[in-house]
């Protein structure tokens, strides 16, 4: 489903300003959006500047008569020059939306200009806010404005933009990260809906990390006692991750891959898809990249996600680093219903069972991966304890290496 309701904030900044034909874009798309534009002004801060530079003023300007004439002409200039500020950023949106047809209301507000669009963001409970990515401070060191990140961190139950490049999805296409969380299938289903909308090529991507170990384990056994390195068996658990847990996490984001484009295509939607190896947040950055996408979405949250946290770190930083355009999808109020793939079940005897319950808790899942998926090539009718025992031998975890079944 598409974006109803559009609220973008506008500040005269060249991102601002392309902002404003996005979100035109998407509440253009079905013929039924409606558009909100809202500029924020600092009246009160400007007031509070000019009180703590009175005490420099030259002494002419000191007597208290004098001073308050120049607070009220201040005052004046301040507020009123702001106001008129605010109706010529917005005009021109507002021209820009009776041009395409599209109801557009012009909101006006003085504060602290975060505070004040998530207050409005509350009040107005769009289906999508849409924020240049920078304002008039943009500097090269910082690619994401205090604003727009503040906004990201803060609003997280409404889907975000953040916008970089002018919008243009023409054979540019909707790249999406999907790690199998009901995050990423959210942002799935909107992505295609987008991809749908503006007639986009829809392309999603799973990254998996199998490096990790390979530079902790070192570290580790640089610390570790020489005793303590034995009992905890360095070359077992590295040949563990090799064979077992690298092996099944490739194949479980794999699977996960292919239910979201199950999902994509419940929805009518043709979609491409990569799994990659490597840190998650530089490879979905270098892929969106590298394929030109028009657009990034991303769930809010990833897999891990834990209750204190505002946003999930790899999409934090990646609305920070990516050189696109960036959507936020909030996470869902009911789950996206993803379809189960078939496959051919394959039983356990309880004998094979209880050697898998000797693997370490957050290594469990992938290894039944490993040892279903080697039963399969071997053609074997149901994973037995030989069969575990198997896939450990090879993985250096058996028999008398003091680890694993």
């Amino acid at each position: 489903m598409m974006y109803q309701q559009i609220f973008v904030g506008v500040d005269g900044s060249p991102c601002s300003d392309l902002a404003g034909e996005a979100a035109l874009a998407f509440a253009a798309a079905t013929g039924r959006g409606r558009c909100t534009g809202c500029h924020v002004y600092a009246a009160r801060m400007h007031r509070q500047r000019f009180e703590d530079m009175e005490p420099g003023l030259p002494e002419r300007y000191q007597e208290e008569e004098r001073l308050g004439s120049l607070r009220a002409t201040h005052d004046d200039l301040i507020s009123g020059g702001m106001a008129l500020i605010s109706d010529a950023y917005l005009a021109p949106l507002a021209a820009k939306a009776a041009a395409r047809g599209v109801p557009f209301e012009p909101v006006t507000a003085e504060g602290r200009g975060y505070v004040e669009v998530l207050r409005l963001i509350q009040e107005h409970r769009p289906d999508l806010t849409v924020l240049g990515a920078t304002g008039h401070g943009q500097t090269p060191e910082v690619p994401l404005g205090s604003l727009a990140e503040r906004v990201l961190l803060h609003a997280g139950t409404r889907d975000l933009l953040l916008v970089r490049r002018p919008w243009d999805l023409k054979d540019r296409p909707v790249v999406v990260g999907v790690d199998g969380s009901d995050a990423s299938y959210a942002a799935l289903h909107r992505a295609a809906a987008i991809a749908a909308a503006f007639d986009a090529p829809l392309e999603a991507v799973a990254v998996y990390d199998p490096f990790f170990h390979t530079a902790v384990f070192p570290v580790i056994a640089g610390v570790l006692p020489e005793e303590a390195q034995r009992r905890f068996n360095f070359p077992a658990q590295e040949r563990l991750h090799d064979e077992i847990i690298d092996r099944g996490l490739e194949h479980l984001y794999r699977r996960n891959l292919e239910r979201g484009a199950a999902l994509a295509r419940t929805l009518g939607a043709r979609v491409h898809t990569a799994v990659v190896a490597g840190r998650v947040c530089p490879q979905v950055h270098h892929y969106a990249a590298v394929r030109g996408a028009g657009l990034l979405v991303l769930g809010r949250y990833g897999l891990h996600r834990e209750e204190e946290s505002l946003i999930g770190s790899n999409t934090q930083n990646l609305a920070r680093m990516s050189t696109t355009n960036v959507l936020v999808v909030a996470p869902p109020e009911t789950p996206v219903a993803v379809p189960d793939l078939p496959i051919d079940a394959i039983p356990w005897t309880p004998e094979a069972e209880n050697l898998l319950s000797r693997v370490p808790p957050f290594a469990r899942r992938m290894a039944r991966v490993a040892v279903e998926e080697h039963a399969r090539e071997g053609g074997l009718s149901r994973v037995t304890e030989s069969t575990v025992r198997d896939v450990a031998r090879r993985s250096g975890m058996g028999g008398d290496q003091g680890a694993g079944p």
